[in-house]
């Protein structure tokens, strides 16, 4: 009877041991499974972040090229904008030279339809009075503007020396607002041909100039206009007024 339970407890170890050597065999697997997964999920964040420092490599490199591109192409802007200052002023200087000797050219005519007098003559639409010729606009623009306009007819804006002048204005600019060649954004007063105000002919309406800071464009009035009853103002220069533009009668100034 012994011997009987010594068997049957032998061969109950023996199943036991196969059992645990059956779990051990079916957790292995198992076990391989989750080392793969974890394998495979570390190479893919490995590779992740690799491809991620590629782009930031790749990224920073272009912005790089990018940054140099911009420098070159603001550097070359630059090179065509002083070539294009320096061709607006050939053409500018050409502009004048061209107008200098149309006024040559109609002087020449007029000298003709008068069977050759020596007389110096102001070209149309130009009026002489003394020994200036004037032009009086249509057109309104602002003080800077009209002086540069002036400028490119070999003029400059009118520039008053008597109470003659003066009345000869009046007589042709009309009831309107223009402006004449006084300023005093530079300093004190003075006329565009350097004329000092204080030493010659002035005509200021009452209590003028009032250097005015209410009218909402910013700083003071200090351009010139004559007002529309041909009084002198002080004025904002930006405003858009006629303009009256002198030049010389001198007939050696027409010359070709």
């Amino acid at each position: 009877m012994t011997e009987m339970t010594t068997t049957y407890e032998n061969l109950g170890n023996f199943r036991t041991k196969e059992k645990n050597q059956e779990t051990g065999k079916a957790a292995l697997p198992i076990l391989c499974r989750v080392l793969s997964w974890t394998h495979l999920l570390l190479f893919s964040a490995g590779l992740s972040l690799l491809l991620l420092l590629l782009a930031v490599a790749y990224i920073g490199s272009q912005s790089r090229g990018l940054s140099q591109k911009v420098t070159s192409l603001e550097s070359t802007m630059k090179e065509r904008e002083q070539v294009l200052k320096t061709r607006l002023s050939e053409v500018t200087e050409h502009v004048q030279q061209l107008g200098k000797q149309l006024k040559a050219l109609e002087c020449q005519l007029d000298s003709l339809r008068t069977k050759g007098s020596s007389t110096a003559c102001c070209p149309s639409p130009w009026l002489q009075h003394g020994g200036s010729c004037y032009w009086f606009s249509q057109a309104q623009k602002s003080w800077a503007e009209a002086d540069r306009a002036c400028q490119l007819e070999n003029a400059h804006l009118v520039v008053v020396n008597s109470l003659d002048e003066q009345k000869f204005i009046e007589a042709h600019k009309g009831p309107v607002a223009t402006w004449m060649g006084l300023t005093d954004q530079n300093g004190p007063w003075r006329w565009v041909d350097g004329t000092d105000l204080n030493s010659g002919f002035q005509n200021w309406s009452p209590e003028q100039p009032d250097n005015w800071h209410g009218h909402g464009l910013g700083g003071g009035e200090d351009c010139a206009q004559f007002t529309s009853d041909g009084l002198w103002n002080d004025d904002a220069c930006q405003r858009p007024y006629r303009w009256v533009c002198e030049t010389d009668l001198a007939k050696e100034s027409l010359a070709t």
